[in-house]
């Protein structure tokens, strides 16, 4: 597919945008709002233009975007990084428990880690698409996500997770 729609990059990657942040907030209605306001800025910054050859390149604007998004939501909100929601959607399995375990040690990572071990292991982008949504070096990204794998096996360890 080449020159995706505005209404075909809604509904491709409306779903991945919204887990993007409620992995990053952990607050389902936060994440709704900033997926709204990331397709909203998407629509009005791309309205006539057809910049994306590719559904992939279109991807990786949404996820700037997102990213975006939400270091401003941060920077709004000093004590958002705090914020819990007790109504965290998780999966319908018989793994809720693991879920929220790995959910909290997400948390405790601190941001770039987390956005880049979000962005690499749950949306599966490549390291070069992130440096470019991260604004940082490949250098970086593959050093952040390093740093986020023994954090997480540490703490994951801790909760008798090894």
């Amino acid at each position: 597919m080449t020159n995706p729609t505005m209404e075909q990059a809604v509904e491709q990657n409306y779903d991945d945008i919204l887990w993007y942040f409620v992995y990053r907030v952990r607050n389902r209605a936060a994440a709704e709002d900033l997926t709204q306001e990331t397709f909203y800025r998407f629509l009005r910054y791309s309205a006539g233009t057809a910049r994306f050859r590719t559904p992939q390149k279109c991807r990786a604007y949404l996820f700037t975007i997102a990213s975006n998004v939400c270091r401003d939501y941060y920077a709004k909100s000093a004590d958002a990084a705090a914020e819990l929601d007790e109504n965290l959607p998780a999966e319908e399995t018989d793994d809720r428990e693991l879920s929220a375990v790995i959910e909290n040690a997400l948390a405790k990572l601190p941001d770039a880690q987390r956005e880049a071990a979000v962005l690499y292991y749950y949306s599966g982008f490549k390291v070069r698409e992130i440096a470019a949504i991260q604004g940082a070096t490949v250098t970086a990204v593959k050093s952040r996500l390093k740093m986020a794998r023994d954090a997480l096996k540490i703490i994951l360890g801790e909760e008798g997770f090894s």
